[in-house]
């Protein structure tokens, strides 16, 4: 397993129009699940676009990740969730500390359930 919960990924995103574009996002799901035989990850996209339901967003900045900085204003989509698997990601970028990753699983829950 080359990725584990936490890591900031690059993936081909899918956008509703169905086009694919590369873009951030956060690995959600646990490491357990990444280690079944589909080798499954859940991930939260990265955007600098806070026009859309800015109120299942939840904002990161550079302090709150390691080894990774951010070009633009960024902020994590809660409510777009996406499953991929690990050949889809195309590389890691850097992980989000502990305690912000602990607030964005919460924020997700939140705008989800």
């Amino acid at each position: 397993m080359k990725y584990h919960q936490r890591d900031i990924v690059e993936v081909n995103f899918l956008f509703p129009d169905g086009t694919f574009k590369p873009h951030p996002a956060i690995i959600i799901s646990n490491d357990e699940l990444q280690e079944d035989e589909l080798g499954l990850v859940y991930l939260v996209l990265i955007t600098s676009n806070d026009t859309i339901n800015p109120q299942y967003s939840y904002p990161l900045t550079d302090e709150m990740v390691i080894d990774h900085s951010f070009v633009k204003p960024s902020l994590v989509k809660c409510q777009i969730i996406a499953g991929y698997v690990e050949r889809d990601i195309l590389r890691r970028l850097g992980s989000v500390k502990e305690r912000y990753f602990n607030e964005i699983v919460d924020k997700t829950i939140e705008s989800i359930f």
